[in-house]
């Protein structure tokens, strides 16, 4: 006989079980198991498209804040690791809008890399020269590009799920992945062993 979900414990129920019950019933305990789960993954990626640890903090309470705000919309069965990016992914992009900070944090690397080009020119560079280097470029893509790389790299998501959390066809994703990988690659270059 299997037990109501009432009755289980919330740390063995699946994160879209979990969200329905928040949905359905306001369950709080069942919105603090998904926090618990999910929030140190999203803080890791706002701190990474922002560099500020305190303005990425602030977003992941926002972000969980419009996951209560909104929980009536959640689809059933929907994969909510997806629909919790699709609202960390607009906090971002908003944030970019408000601060100007794509521009304002292009113009800063841009300034810093010029030092460090010298160093570059080494035959063989370590992987935090390589990280560096690669941060710099990642900084002077537009704010869809940085953000598609890094759900894709540093998210592990799939496709289908950045299409889902970008609002975009799946084929745009590949394709703009594709080009992205293509120019960092020719870009990075003179890392290739």
């Amino acid at each position: 006989m299997r037990l109501p979900l009432l009755f289980r414990n919330k740390a063995s129920l699946s994160d879209e079980d979990l969200m329905c019950r928040v949905s359905s019933k306001d369950d709080d305990r069942a919105f603090d198991e998904l926090y618990h789960r999910h929030a140190r993954r999203v803080m890791g990626f706002l701190v990474r498209q922002l560099s500020d640890e305190d303005r990425a903090a602030d977003l992941v309470q926002d972000a969980f804040m419009r996951v209560w705000s909104s929980r009536e919309r959640y689809m059933s069965g929907a994969d909510f690791s997806t629909w919790l990016f699709s609202i960390a992914y607009n906090l971002v992009k908003n944030e970019y809008r408000r601060s100007g900070y794509s521009a304002d944090y292009a113009e800063h690397v841009a300034m810093t890399t010029t030092e460090e080009q010298d160093d570059e020119l080494e035959l063989h560079m370590d992987n935090k020269r390589f990280d560096e280097a690669l941060r710099a470029e990642l900084s002077l893509l537009d704010a869809d590009s940085r953000l598609l790389f890094s759900l894709r790299f540093e998210e592990e998501m799939t496709v289908p799920q950045i299409a889902k959390v970008m609002n975009i066809p799946e084929g745009t994703v590949k394709s703009r992945q594709h080009t992205i990988v293509r120019n960092l690659k020719n870009k990075l270059k003179i890392y290739e062993i």
